[in-house]
């Protein structure tokens, strides 16, 4: 039986809506025609670094505009292997995918690949994806990485602080 190995990158997209804190999903149909949540990712091309490659991916899989999406951080390498019964003969595919945890700071919505099988997307708050099946796990990831998620930007805690000197100032 042939096998391969592949190389890919993605990333645990996010955005903060005042306190609150979403991961977007993307509604994929699979091999089986069944809906699944997963990350978006995809492959490594021979002249990117892993980081590039997840904000192209993520862009093109998202639609988010690239300039949108910063990289916070390196959050996990994982590894899997499965039967490839969509190609000529049923490779065995040994895939390898580094994630980043990736901050959206844009103001559109996603607009899902309809052609790479993608039907749709969901921000899920972290309550709500501890009750979805997620490949990988992607709640231990939101676990691990909460705290980052939730830290103010810089220039927010400049607005909130003049927005609390104005609220205190004499009129």
């Amino acid at each position: 039986m042939t096998e391969l190995h592949e190389k890919s990158a993605g990333g645990m997209v996010y955005r903060k809506i005042w306190t609150h804190i979403q991961v977007l999903m993307l509604a994929w149909k699979n091999a089986k025609n069944e809906l699944e949540y997963v990350l978006p990712k995809g492959h490594i091309e021979w002249d990117e670094t892993a980081m590039q490659t997840a904000l192209r991916e993520i862009s093109e899989e998202t639609g988010l505009a690239e300039k949108d999406l910063e990289i916070v951080k390196f959050m996990n390498k994982i590894a899997y292997s499965f039967i490839a019964g969509y190609l000529e003969g049923a490779p065995i595919i040994h895939k390898e995918v580094s994630l980043f945890l990736v901050k959206y700071k844009g103001k559109s919505e996603p607009r899902p690949r309809r052609e790479e099988r993608f039907v749709w997307y969901k921000w899920f708050t972290p309550d709500e994806l501890k009750n979805v099946f997620l490949k990988p796990d992607v709640v231990g990831f939101l676990e691990k990485n909460i705290h980052l998620m939730k830290k103010k930007s810089e220039k927010l805690r400049i607005f909130d602080f003049l927005r609390f000197f104005y609220i205190l100032s004499p009129s």
